[in-house]
């Protein structure tokens, strides 16, 4: 009863709060619409929006986006049969009247200008995935040079998912996914890395409109694209970028895991022989894939200072500075987003 009468309560705050900003809309006598009238919510593909979607839109957008911000997509109020709509690019206390006619062309030339703009912006964002020709014909197996699965046939094109020190891939096509040999495949030279930056607003629409969770109060997203690591603080929905680092991921055939992870434990200092370097400030987030510091040799001197560019076994690296920051306020289950 009482997160009934809660969630009833936020509703009716949202609609009187958004009739109190004078929104003009289609009809002719404005006097018509007063706070008893019946109002609803619509959201961007004109379905009404029941109580609990209301609770669930106001979440996304934010109740301060709403009434005091930019919206990014239109919202309509229906009064009496008649729509009220607050449209995109105009402050929710600035009230647009017309005819229902002009509002009507208005109303469908903004809605394609939101999908733009969207679309826009999603386009900035590129997946870094690693794909390698299949040079002659392979078996792949469960793990590396055990339980045969198939084989992948010369010419094939697959994905590399990760590797095992240069020598295993694990690689899907398709349906097909298991361990290859190394030199089956013919992985491509790294790309470089991209250097047109995305705006902050840019960055936060997309880590709110693809609704990244964490169950801390803070997201990374690790831009390999661009050679960018991403701190939010927030929540789902409402994230704004805190902090921006440039940082190494890994090469093309040592690439760093793609897809979604959370921070697990932590150290101030790993070496490893196989590898024949160190780093300092170690955060997992996957199996033996670590943020750290830039690569350091047995001695705790630097060894590589790189950044900005694919040139790690698969660890995302940091400067000193900024691997330290990580590892004292990124906390444990913090997402972790790769792309």
């Amino acid at each position: 009863m009482k997160k009934t009468s809660k969630i009833s309560l936020v509703i009716v705050l949202v609609i009187f709060q958004l009739f109190t900003l004078s929104v003009k809309g289609y009809g002719k006598e404005e006097s018509d619409v007063t706070y008893e009238d019946v109002f609803k919510l619509s959201d961007e593909n004109k379905m009404s929006l029941l109580e609990p979607d209301l609770v669930k839109f106001i979440y996304k957008y934010g109740l301060a986006g709403i009434l005091n911000k930019k919206i990014v997509t239109p919202i309509t109020i229906i009064a009496k049969g008649q729509e009220y709509v607050l449209l995109k690019n105009t402050y929710a206390n600035q009230g647009m009247s017309s005819t229902y006619e002009e509002q009507k062309d208005t109303l469908e030339e903004t809605t394609v200008e939101v999908v733009d703009e969207t679309e826009r912006i999603l386009s900035l964002v590129k997946d870094s995935i690693v794909y390698a020709e299949v040079i002659e014909d392979t078996n792949y197996y469960q793990y590396q040079g055990s339980g045969l699965i198939g084989t992948f046939s010369k010419g094939e094109t697959v994905e590399i998912l990760r590797d095992y020190s240069g020598i295993w891939y694990n690689v899907k096509s398709e349906d097909k996914t298991g361990w290859v040999r190394g030199t089956a495949l013919k992985i491509p030279e790294d790309p470089k890395t991209n250097t047109h930056r995305m705006t902050k607003e840019e960055t936060e629409f997309f880590v709110n409109y693809i609704g990244l969770s964490s169950d801390t109060s803070y997201l990374v997203w690790v831009d390999i694209d661009r050679q960018l690591t991403h701190v939010f603080l927030g929540t789902k929905g409402k994230w704004n970028l805190h902090k921006t680092m440039v940082c190494a991921t890994g090469k093309n055939i040592s690439p760093t895991v793609r897809g979604i992870y959370k921070i697990q434990d932590r150290g101030t200092w790993f070496y490893s022989p196989r590898l024949g370097g160190g780093a300092k400030n170690w955060v997992r987030f996957s199996g033996d894939y670590l943020f750290h510091s830039i690569s350091m040799n047995s001695n705790q001197n630097i060894k590589d200072d790189t950044l900005g560019k694919r040139v790690s076994a698969g660890c995302i690296r940091l400067s000193i500075e900024d691997s330290e920051w990580f590892y004292n306020y990124v906390s444990y289950g913090t997402t972790v987003y790769v792309n």
